[in-house]
């Protein structure tokens, strides 16, 4: 008489849950830093955006735009060596108010991308920060 077997041994469903486990570990944080540069990549679009509109701004009314724009977009405080994380973005008008610099953290730091960015725009370099200028 013959053992039918049916299934799969205990040690199959180890093995096969163990290198599930492994792709999972290793897989993880490589998603996680995509998510990350994503969100990053539409801060910047939004960041070149909003640069754009306030250059087409300042053309089209001057004298409308120095009224307006403080009530618009009020300049948030700097932040200092990340000393209070609730602040993530910065900006900066001079008079006239077509120099502006806005700047903001990024989730992932770029590298040169982000530091290239600020010297453009010539603020000092802070490791994680994205700047766009009107220069």
């Amino acid at each position: 008489m013959k053992n039918k077997k049916n299934g799969f041994t205990l040690v199959e469903l180890l093995v096969v849950m163990f290198i599930i486990a492994i792709l999972t570990g290793v897989l993880l944080p490589n998603l996680m830093g995509a998510r990350q540069k994503a969100k990053d990549a539409q801060r910047i679009g939004d960041a070149d955006a909003m640069r754009s509109a306030l250059r087409m701004y300042y053309k089209a009314d001057y004298n409308a735009m120095v009224v307006a724009l403080p009530t618009y977009m009020p300049a948030v405080p700097e932040w200092v060596d990340d000393t209070d994380p609730d602040i993530d973005f910065d900006y900066v008008s001079i008079d006239p108010y077509d120099t502006f610099t806005i700047r903001f953290k990024l989730e992932s730091a770029s590298g040169e991308e982000d530091t290239n960015s600020q010297l453009k725009c010539g603020v000092t370099p802070t490791n994680g920060v994205y700047a766009v200028c009107a220069n």
